[in-house]
Formats: C-alpha cells, structure tokens, sequence
C-alpha cells in the first residue's frame, strides 16, 4: 500500500523474511480480522442446534459425569478430599481449554487452505481467533463452575480459596500459549509429513493421562513429580486446585519447570511456522 504524500510503501508483503522475523506486528494490524473469526467461531457453534450457548455448558458437565464414575466410583482414585465433582470438573475446564488451543493450531494449514490460498494476512490470526473464542465458551462453563462451587461450600464442603483466584486468568494465558506453540510446530511437520496426523490422537490422549486432570499430583510417586513437572499442564492443573480448594502438593519448581517448557515450545513454535507459512501451500 503506497503513501502518496511521502512516496513510500507503508506496507509490504513479502515471502522472504528471516528465521526469527515474525512479523508479530502485521498480526495486530489485522485484529478487526481475528474479531471476525470470533465471531463466526461462535455462530458455527451453536447455528441450527436445539440447546444453542447451552451446549457450551453441559460439556464439561457430562465429561466430569464420566469421570467421576470411571475414575471415582471404579478405581476410586483420591481427590484430595476436594469433592469430586468439583475436583474433576476444574481439571476438565483447564484440559479442555489447552486441547482446544492446540487442536486450533495443529489444524491451521489444513483446515483453511482454501482461504489462505486467495488472500494474504497473517496465518497466526486464525489460531489466535480459535483461542479467544475458546476463552468465550470457557466463561461459560466458568459461570456453571462458580455456581456448584458456591453451593457445595454452603452444604459444608471443606473448601480454602485463596485470593490468588486472580492468576487464574494468568493460567489460562499459558494455556493459551502452550497450545498454540505446540499445535502450529505439529501443523508445521504435519503439512510435509501427513503419517503425523495419525499419532496426534494417541499423543494428545498420552498427554490428558500424564497430566492430573483425572487425578491429584500426590497419587504420583514422589520420585517421578520433578520429572513430569516439565509437563505445563501438571503446574497449571495444580496450581488452579491450590488456589480454588486450598490442596495440592504443588511445589513451586515444578511451576518453574513448566513455565520453561511453554516458553520453549512457543518459541520453536513461532519459529517452524514462520518458516514453513511460506511454502505450505505448494506442499499441500
């Protein structure tokens, strides 16, 4: 786009950039763009269902349902003494939320081919679009969350919150980052090898099982927690159930070790993607 007073380009679109030039600048220049792909997330949600937003809510409802039977009344695995529902509900919240995030980002090139391939602007808008539509329907299930909390605590449920409920959103964004470095590195190898895309189910699946959604930090042999720390999701999970129940055997390395990883993953992320938006479509 050429400036006619100054003579010079304001904008210019090129393929060829560096490995680390991420142009994370053009993505905030085409945020009315990824307030559109919101926007359409959502409608395609619930358009033409009978339950419609309600949807968003029963979800986690009936996943914590069936956790609580298989995980609770058959192998009565521990909960802390958090009540169950509640205990396997924040668990599928959280895990919900990530698998969303990267499930966004894992399906970027192959799911919008067609719309990549008539007009530019930058791919990260949409998985960044999927994230905070995601963030929308998980304010839902929040609401539903809150409600159960509060009347569980009035029945007498020996329940400790703690005032740092206010980095609850602090998780949410590692969430958020975590899945989308993790999701665009796997769309960036998936695009050149399609094999990938038949272990991304039993990868994610590993994940959810090696993470405690379904069970405390504290059922893991003590000797295994430093080494499966470096798993953000076990820092996340538990530092969520330390602030809303006041229990956990969360130690504050293991919070570190996972922040690490994220940072890691998001930056080789950022980087294969970069380097691969720029071919994809002659592969694909």
């Amino acid at each position: 786009m050429k400036n006619k007073s100054t003579n010079t380009w304001d904008l210019e679109i090129t393929p060829y950039r560096g490995w680390f030039e991420l142009d994370l600048s053009g993505v905030w220049r085409y945020r009315d763009l990824i307030g559109l792909f919101v926007r359409r997330d959502l409608i395609s949600q619930y358009k033409q269902t009978v339950l419609g937003p309600l949807y968003f809510a029963l979800t986690p409802i009936i996943g914590t349902l069936i956790n609580m039977f298989i995980f609770g009344r058959i192998a009565k695995l521990s909960t802390d003494g958090i009540p169950q529902f509640l205990f396997y509900m924040s668990g599928n919240l959280f895990w919900g939320y990530f698998a969303t995030c990267l499930d966004a980002g894992k399906s970027v090139f192959q799911s919008n081919i067609s719309l990549f391939s008539q007009v530019y602007f930058p791919r990260l808008s949409v998985p960044i679009s999927r994230n905070i539509s995601a963030l929308v329907k998980l304010f839902i299930q929040f609401l539903v969350f809150i409600l159960l909390y509060v009347y569980l605590y009035s029945k007498g449920s020996d329940m400790n919150t703690s005032w740092r409920i206010v980095l609850i959103p602090l998780l949410l964004l590692q969430c958020s980052m975590l899945g989308l470095g993790t999701g665009i590195l796997m769309s960036s190898f998936t695009t050149r090898y399609r094999d990938l895309n038949f272990i991304y189910n039993f990868i994610a699946q590993f994940w959810m099982y090696a993470s405690p959604v379904v069970y405390p930090l504290s059922v893991v042999p003590e000797k295994w927690r430093y080494a499966i720390s470096f798993n953000p999701m076990v820092g996340i999970i538990e530092t969520a159930r330390q602030i809303i129940f006041g229990s956990s055997s969360l130690e504050s390395i293991y919070i570190l070790n996972g922040l690490v990883s994220t940072v890691i993953m998001l930056f080789f992320g950022l980087v294969i993607f970069n380097r691969i938006e720029k071919t994809f479509l002659d592969t694909i």
